[in-house]
């Protein structure tokens, strides 16, 4: 899987070549997706929520649990937690049950991650844990402090990697959570259902979870806005993105049949 930049080259290189034969495209591209925590919500599971949302299949999915944006009353709390989690997880077989986590697609996309965690680091960002590659493995890691322009700031980072973000409440959380150019997934963590639901409502993203990590079922419609692409697949709605749907009129006597 190619991060947001070469997904996105790939995709308008696509739907040019589409546009000039006047075919029909879905695009479903890359994603920086926001796990949105505010100060209600149930620590214990948004714990195992953001475990499981980034390093499943070792953070290598389109909709994995990217931008970590914490209200800032429990950002420490969370942060705490989190960093101690990652120090104790131990690679090896992700076959393996007892493994913490496994390597990356190639060793090659490895060494890409670990290029970005270094650019971001020398722009000033921060490593709480983990950042340290061996082989294709990389191991999970936390960063804090991300400068504007810095590879954690408007890249995607495809692997266990944790990019935090501080939001002093849930406004400025919704305001983070926009301020990119793409918009696939997202997800929101509170006690309040109703303010889940409001929050989960203005955030730029084709689709977006409440008390659950951004994820995809065969009969759940998926797709993407912004640079992240347009259409739908799955469901229903991806269905219909490929058939034409064609109308026939019958009159007779002037009424409609």
């Amino acid at each position: 899987m190619l991060h947001s930049r070469a997904a996105t080259r790939g995709g308008a290189a696509v739907a040019e070549q589409a546009g000039r034969n006047v075919k029909k495209t879905v695009m479903e591209l890359g994603g920086v997706d926001p796990f949105i925590v505010l100060e209600d919500a149930d620590m214990d599971a948004t714990i195992e929520r953001f475990k499981f949302g980034k390093l499943h299949a070792t953070g290598q999915i389109c909709i994995a649990a990217k931008r970590i944006i914490i209200v800032e009353s429990i950002a420490q709390k969370f942060l705490d937690r989190a960093t101690k989690l990652f120090a104790e997880l131990k690679p090896g077989d992700p076959m393996d049950e007892t493994t913490g986590y496994g390597p990356v697609c190639t060793e090659k996309a490895a060494i890409e991650l670990e290029n970005q965690i270094n650019k971001s680091v020398e722009a000033g960002a921060k490593i709480l844990v983990g950042g340290k590659r061996d082989g294709a493995f990389i191991e999970p890691t936390i960063i804090t402090d991300i400068p504007k322009g810095s590879p954690a700031d408007c890249q995607e980072l495809f692997g266990p990697v944790a990019l935090v973000h501080i939001a002093k409440d849930e406004e400025e959380a919704n305001r983070i959570a926009n301020d990119s150019d793409f918009g696939l997934g997202g997800s929101v963590h509170t006690n309040d259902l109703d303010r889940g639901r409001r929050v989960a409502e203005r955030i730029e993203s084709g689709t977006c979870f409440v008390n659950q990590i951004s994820w995809t079922y065969a009969s759940m419609p998926m797709g993407g806005v912004k640079k992240s692409g347009y259409g739908r697949e799955l469901a229903d709605l991806g269905i219909m993105e490929f058939v034409n749907q064609k109308l026939i009129c019958v009159f007779d006597k002037d009424h409609v049949i």
